[in-house]
């Protein structure tokens, strides 16, 4: 990651940090103020939801002609107050100077639960569990667990989601990584505010704003993310885009 971008990076987050801290009083939080981080949610029982997400990766912003593009479909459902299930498909475009592909990358089978509604324990806690199964067949999938910590201060959510995946051919490589992020509420629409993920093995540490709006009649959300890579084993740039409807 070059110089001029880790300072733009670190002057967005000193920028929305000081925003957060000026903010007024509490309003109601929304739950989908993340583009990477889960917060403390689940599909109303009962009801449905679509998702789309847009996953933009650049080793070298430098580089224009090489990038990853991965879109997934989610289709959520709640099971209970507490408890849903969703199916993701997968797609991956890879551009090079070379070459352009855009492929079926596979599947993904997800439950959460929640193990309280928020308030009723000090830290709201959910359970998130996953299994992924790529369109090569040879390969037998991974298991995917997060732990999702969060909390709201007024105005200001805090989330925290601690991850370990397992390939299934190998079960002691199992990765682990994390992802969190502050937000602040600034009306029952609109929130912004930081995130943070970094994935242990391969070195690799992320930071960037992340903005969140939501429609008054809660039928479509949309959430705005960008990481800059924090150290030379880092991408320089992660983008993504979610768009969601519930019905």
């Amino acid at each position: 990651m070059n110089k001029n971008m880790k300072g733009r990076v670190l002057a967005a987050a000193v920028i929305t940090a000081a925003v957060l801290a000026a903010g007024p009083a509490p309003v109601k939080a929304d739950s989908h103020a993340y583009a990477w981080t889960y917060g403390h949610s689940t599909v109303w029982e009962g009801h449905a939801e679509l998702e789309y997400y847009s996953t933009a990766e650049l080793p070298d912003t430098g580089d224009k002609k090489t990038s990853s593009w991965t879109h997934q479909i989610e289709l959520e459902y709640g099971l209970t107050r507490k408890t849903d299930i969703a199916m993701y498909q997968v797609f991956k475009q890879e551009n090079t100077p070379a070459s352009k592909t855009f492929n079926y990358d596979g599947m993904k089978l997800r439950l959460r639960h929640k193990l309280a509604e928020k308030g009723g324990m000090p830290v709201n806690t959910l359970l998130y569990a996953e299994y992924s199964r790529g369109s090569d067949l040879s390969a037998q999938g991974a298991l995917e667990g997060k732990l999702v910590f969060g909390r709201d201060f007024g105005r200001l959510n805090l989330a925290y989601n601690q991850v370990v995946e397992f390939p299934l051919e190998k079960l002691s490589a199992a990765e682990h990584s994390f992802s969190a992020g502050a937000s602040w509420g600034f009306s029952d629409v609109f929130s912004g505010g930081l995130e943070a993920k970094g994935e242990y093995k391969t070195d690799e540490y992320y930071l960037g704003p992340t903005i969140s709006f939501g429609a008054k009649n809660q039928k479509v959300w949309a959430v705005i993310g960008y990481l800059a890579g924090l150290n030379p084993d880092s991408k320089d740039a992660q983008t993504r885009l979610k768009i969601g409807m519930p019905f």
